[in-house]
C-alpha cells in the first residue's frame, strides 16, 4: 500500500515501486528493502532523516551552481562567470553520488533553502547593481530564475539518454548515503551489486506501468 511520511510534512510518499518526493523526485527503493540492505538502520537514522537528506543531494546543484555564479560575478567577467557555474551544475548534478558524505548534507539542506538562495542572491546582485555592473546583474538575475525552475537540470535529463543497466543518478545518491550511513555505524552493507539490482528492478517496473 501506498503511505505517506507523516514526521515531515508529507515529504514523500513511499509506494511498492519507491518513493517519491514532495518534489517530484523518485528513489527506487523502499523500507523493506533498506531493512534487507542494512539491517538495523532504519533503527538509527529514520527513513524520513535518510529521504531529506537525499533530497539535498539530488537538487544541490542549482544551489551550489548559483552561489558559486555569484560569487564569481565580484571577481571575473560575467560572461566567464556563467560558463563556469554552468559546466560545475553539469558536472555536479552527474557525479554528485562521488561526493555524498553524511556531514556535507546538513550543509546542502540549508544551501537549499529558500531563504538562503533569495537572500543571498538579493545581497550579492544588489551590490552589483549599485556597482553599475548591469550585465552582471542580468546574468544573475537569469540564472537564479534556470536554478528555481530546474532548467537546466531539464536539460541534463534530457541529453541523457538513460539505460535500464544503469542506476538512476537519484539512485545512485541514495545508494551512496545508505553505505555511507551504514560505514558510520559500524554495520556490514549487504552486497552493493544486490542493492543496485533492487534499485534497477523497481525503475524498470515503474517505466513499465507509465
Amino acid at each position: 500500500m501506498n503511505r505517506f511520511s507523516s514526521q515531515r510534512q508529507n515529504l514523500f510518499l513511499e509506494t511498492k515501486l519507491g518513493i517519491v518526493t514532495r518534489t517530484g523526485d523518485w528513489f527506487h527503493t523502499t523500507s523493506k528493502h533498506i531493512k534487507e540492505f542494512v539491517p538495523g538502520l532504519l533503527e538509527k537514522r529514520s527513513l524520513d532523516l535518510l529521504v531529506e537528506e537525499a533530497i539535498a543531494w539530488v537538487r544541490s546543484a542549482d544551489s551550489l551552481s548559483l552561489t558559486l555564479l555569484l560569487l564569481l560575478l565580484l571577481f571575473i567577467h560575467p560572461i566567464f562567470a556563467a560558463v563556469i557555474a554552468i559546466a560545475f551544475h553539469f558536472f555536479w548534478y552527474r557525479f554528485k553520488s562521488g561526493f555524498v558524505t553524511i556531514y556535507l548534507g546538513k550543509l546542502l539542506k540549508f544551501m537549499n533553502k529558500d531563504g538562503y538562495l533569495l537572500m543571498t542572491s538579493l545581497v550579492i546582485i544588489s551590490l552589483l547593481g549599485i556597482d553599475g555592473q548591469y550585465l552582471a546583474v542580468g546574468i544573475g538575475l537569469v540564472f537564479f530564475f534556470l536554478m528555481k525552475l530546474g532548467l537546466l537540470k531539464m536539460l541534463w535529463d534530457k541529453m541523457d539518454k538513460g539505460s535500464d543497466n544503469h542506476l538512476t543518478l537519484n539512485d545512485r545518491v541514495f545508494k551512496m548515503i545508505l553505505v555511507r550511513y551504514a560505514m558510520f555505524y559500524n554495520m556490514a552493507p549487504a552486497e552493493v551489486q544486490t542493492m543496485e539490482e533492487r534499485f534497477k528492478e523497481l525503475a524498470i517496473s515503474r517505466k513499465k506501468g507509465n
